[in-house]
C-alpha cells in the first residue's frame, strides 16, 4: 500500500536538468543532482543517456554542471568543483581523463564552444578592477565602500565590485586564456557567430548613469581578436539570450520594448535583428503569450529559460513559451508567417537543446512527475529516456483537478485542486495557496509542498488570479496599482471555485503563500474573516521599508504606481499589509530567511513583532539562516525539510484534519517529524 509523502522525502528526490544533445542526436548529456543528507548540500554529476535509453555516468564529481557538447561531437566541456573552486574541464568522448583548462576563479556561470571546436568562451568572475569598480570589500573586516545601485543581490549577496566577464581559452593545451570584455558591467551567457570571429552577449552597460533602470539590458557583439564592442539594441527594455542564425546574418533574442520593467507585466517576445544591427522584428507578438518560463515549483529555482535555437537551414527558431499554466516548446518561422507547438501538453518543459538533424532533448515536469529527460524525434515522436524517481511508485501522489472559475466581471480564471482521499469520506479542511511574483504562475508542474499537505488530509487549492503570467500581457498587467484589490477578489473566487468542487469544511480554511503570495496572505488575513489560519512566507509587508532595503525595491514603486518621491512614501504606507495587522485575528505563522535580500528579514520581523505586541499569542515565527529568497526551492536541504514540516504542523494544529493528531503546542514542535516520518 502506498505511503504518504512527508517532508524528508525531499532527500530521496533526484533532480535532472541541463539536457544537452550531441550534434548527431545519438546521446543526451544531462546533470543528475541528489541531496546529501550528511553534508546538507545538493550534489550533482553529469550522465550520458543514449538515444535508445541506455544511461550511464559520465563524470564522477560531486558538483559537475553546465555540460556542453563540442560542435564536432568530439568532447564535452563542463564545470566541476575541485578543491572548493570551479574548474572548466574538457572530457574527450574517445576516452581519457578530464582535462582542466581553467581553474582558480571564484565562479564560472556559462560556457560555449566555438564553431570549430578549438576554443571555449566562458563567463567568470574577473580580477577586481579598481579603475572601474564602484564598490570595495575589505576582506579582513568585511567593511565595504559602496558607490552604486544596486549594491546587493539575492543571488550573489552583498556586491563587492567584482564583475563577471567574458573569457576565451584554447582547448588544445589550455593556453591563451584571456579576458575579452572589461568594465563596470556583468556579461551574460555568450553565443558565437558561425565564423568564430564574434561573440554576442547580453549586458547592462552604463550602469553608473542609469542606476534606476535595473531591468534594461542590450545585445552586444564583441570582436574576439580585438575586444571592440558593438551594441545592437537601443536600451528599450530587457534583451537577453542572443543566438546567431546558422548563416550568421541575424540574431534571435528574447525581451520586450516597454522600458525598464523586468517583473512580468509585459510579455517577453522572440525578436530577430540583423547581425550588423538595424530594425528589430518580433516573431511572437501576435501569439499573446510570454516567451520563456514563468511557472513556479518548489524543486528548482525557475525563470532561467533556454536560449533560442535556430533549426538546420534557419527556417525556424525554437523557444519555450508559457501558456495557460504550461511551458511548451514552440517553433516560429523565420519570416514571421507561422508558429507551431513542437513539444506541448499539460506539463512544464523547463530546458531543451536541439541536434543538427532536428532531434530534441528536453527536461520536463508534471504535477505527478518531479522531472525527467525526454527525446523528441525529428518527425515528432517522443519518449522519456530517464526514470529518475522510481521510489515514488510506493508513495501516494495525487493528480490535481483543474477548474476554471469566473471572476465577478466574467473573466475566466485558472485553478487546480488537490483533494486527499479523506475528502471523499468527510468534510476535509482546505488550504488556499497563492504564488509569488505577482507575475509568476502556478500550473502543470510538481509541487512537493502541496502533496505533503494533502498527505495530512488537507486539500490544496491553487490558481492564477489576474496579475499571473501565461495568459497574455493584459491579464498580467490588470493589477497595476491595485495590489489587494482586483487580485484579492480573484484569489477569493479561486477559493470559492474550490469549495464548489467538493464538500469541504468552510470553517477550516487556511491560506498560505510566499513573496507576493506572502503579501497576499498577510493582506487577506487582515481584510477577511474567511480563514482559520495562515502562513505568510518571505512576504513584503511594509512597502516603505521594502523599496529601500530590497535588491529590486524600484519594482514595487512601479507595480503600485506609487513613487516614493511623489509623497515621501504615503501611498506606499497606506497600501501596506502592515496597516491592517491589528485586524488579523486568526493564527498566523510568519516564515522568513535572514539572508533574503529580495524581501529582507525585517518584513517578517515587523509583522511578527506587531502581532505579538497586540497580544496575538497565536502568532509564531520561523526563521532560517544562510539561504535567501529562494530557500524553499534552492536552500539547504535540512532547512527546506524543516520549512515543510512547519507548514504542515501549523495547519494540522489549526485546521484539525481527521485522523492526524497535532504536536504539543511548544517550542520546537513545528520542526518535529510528521506522523510516519523518521528524523
Amino acid at each position: 500500500m502506498p505511503s504518504p509523502l512527508v517532508p524528508s522525502d525531499l532527500l530521496a528526490v533526484v533532480l535532472v536538468s541541463e539536457p544537452q544533445i550531441s550534434p548527431d542526436g545519438s546521446a543526451v548529456f544531462y546533470r543528475r543532482a541528489w541531496f546529501d543528507r550528511d553534508a546538507d548540500e545538493i550534489r550533482g554529476a553529469i550522465r550520458r543517456v543514449a538515444r535508445d535509453g541506455a544511461d550511464r555516468p559520465f563524470t564522477s564529481g560531486t558538483n559537475d554542471r553546465l555540460a556542453r557538447v563540442a560542435p564536432d561531437g568530439s568532447a564535452v566541456a563542463f564545470v566541476g568543483d575541485r578543491d572548493g573552486k570551479p574548474r572548466l574541464c574538457v572530457l574527450r568522448l574517445d576516452g581519457g581523463e578530464a582535462t582542466a583548462l581553467v581553474e582558480g576563479v571564484e565562479k564560472i556561470i556559462a560556457l560555449a564552444w566555438s564553431p570549430d571546436a578549438k576554443r571555449i568562451a566562458y563567463v567568470a568572475t574577473a580580477p577586481y578592477d579598481a579603475a572601474t569598480a564602484r564598490a570595495f570589500h575589505d576582506e579582513k573586516t568585511g567593511a565595504r565602500h559602496i558607490r552604486m545601485l544596486p549594491f546587493k543581490s539575492d543571488a550573489d549577496g552583498l556586491l563587492d565590485g567584482v564583475r563577471k566577464h567574458l573569457f576565451v581559452v584554447d582547448v588544445a593545451d589550455g593556453a591563451g586564456a584571456r579576458q575579452i570584455t572589461h568594465g563596470d558591467f556583468d556579461v551574460n551567457p555568450p553565443a558565437w557567430s558561425p565564423d568564430g570571429t564574434t561573440i554576442a552577449f547580453s549586458a547592462r552597460m552604463g550602469a553608473a548613469d542609469t542606476e534606476s533602470a535595473t531591468a534594461v539590458s542590450d545585445i552586444h557583439l564583441v570582436d574576439v581578436a580585438g575586444g571592440e564592442i558593438t551594441t545592437l539594441t537601443k536600451s528599450e527594455g530587457p534583451a537577453v539570450t542572443p543566438a546567431f542564425s546558422r548563416d550568421g546574418k541575424e540574431i534571435a533574442f528574447v525581451g520586450h520594448r516597454h522600458g525598464d520593467d523586468g517583473g512580468g507585466r509585459f510579455d517577453m517576445e522572440l525578436f530577430v535583428i540583423g547581425a550588423g544591427g538595424g530594425a528589430i522584428r518580433s516573431l511572437s507578438a501576435d501569439l499573446g503569450r510570454t516567451v520563456g518560463d514563468t511557472l513556479a515549483g518548489d524543486l528548482r529555482s525557475g525563470g532561467a529559460a533556454s536560449p533560442p535555437v535556430w533549426t538546420t537551414g534557419d527556417r525556424e527558431i525554437l523557444v519555450q513559451v508559457c501558456d495557460e499554466g504550461s511551458t511548451v516548446l514552440r517553433g516560429f518561422a523565420r519570416n514571421g508567417t507561422a508558429t507551431r507547438v513542437v513539444a506541448g501538453g499539460e506539463r512544464h518543459v523547463f530546458a531543451f537543446s536541439v541536434a543538427n538533424d532536428g532531434a530534441i532533448a528536453l527536461a520536463f515536469s508534471t504535477p505527478t512527475v518531479p522531472n525527467e529527460i525526454a527525446f523528441v524525434e525529428p518527425y515528432g515522436g517522443e519518449r522519456t529516456l530517464t526514470k529518475s524517481n522510481p521510489w515514488l511508485a510506493g508513495k501516494t501522489v495525487i493528480a490535481p483537478k483543474r477548474y476554471r472559475p469566473r471572476a465577478d466581471d466574467g473573466t475566466t480564471l485558472d485553478a487546480w485542486l488537490i483533494a486527499p482521499p479523506q475528502a471523499q469520506e468527510a468534510r476535509a479542511p482546505l488550504v488556499l495557496e497563492v504564488h509569488g511574483g505577482p507575475h509568476g504562475a502556478y500550473g502543470h508542474t510538481f509541487f512537493l509542498e502541496f502533496q505533503v499537505l494533502a498527505a495530512q488530509g488537507i486539500a490544496v487549492a491553487y490558481g492564477n488570479p489576474r496579475g499571473s503570467q501565461s495568459y497574455g500581457a493584459a491579464y498580467a498587467n490588470a493589477i497595476l496599482g491595485d495590489w489587494g484589490g482586483l487580485d484579492a477578489a480573484d484569489v477569493l473566487r479561486i477559493l470559492d471555485g474550490a469549495l464548489e468542487q467538493d464538500a469541504f469544511d468552510t470553517a477550516r480554511v487556511g491560506v498560505a503563500g510566499g513573496s507576493y503570495g506572502g503579501f497576499m496572505t498577510t493582506w487577506l488575513m487582515g481584510h477577511s474573516d474567511r480563514f482559520a489560519a495562515g502562513v505568510s512566507m518571505r512576504a513584503v509587508n511594509d512597502f516603505v521599508s521594502e523599496i529601500g532595503a530590497s535588491d529590486v525595491g524600484w519594482f514595487l514603486e512601479r507595480e503600485l504606481q506609487a513613487p516614493y518621491a511623489d509623497d515621501a512614501g504615503r501611498k506606499l504606507f497606506e497600501r501596506s499589509p502592515m496597516r491592517a495587522a491589528a485586524a488579523i485575528a486568526a493564527p498566523l505563522l510568519v516564515e522568513h530567511s535572514e539572508r533574503d535580500y529580495r524581501c529582507p528579514i525585517d518584513q517578517g520581523e515587523q509583522l511578527f513583532t506587531a502581532l505579538r505586541r497586540l497580544g496575538r499569542t497565536d502568532a509564531e515565527f520561523v526563521r532560517f539562516t544562510q539561504t535567501g529568497h529562494e530557500m524553499s526551492r534552492g536552500g539547504k536541504p535540512r532547512s527546506r525539510i524543516l520549512r515543510l514540516r512547519a507548514i504542515a504542523h501549523w495547519f494540522v494544529r489549526h485546521l484539525r484534519p481527521a485522523g492526524v493528531a497535532p504536536e504539543p503546542n511548544e517550542a520546537g514542535s513545528l520542526f518535529r517529524p510528521l506522523q510516519g516520518e523518521a528524523e
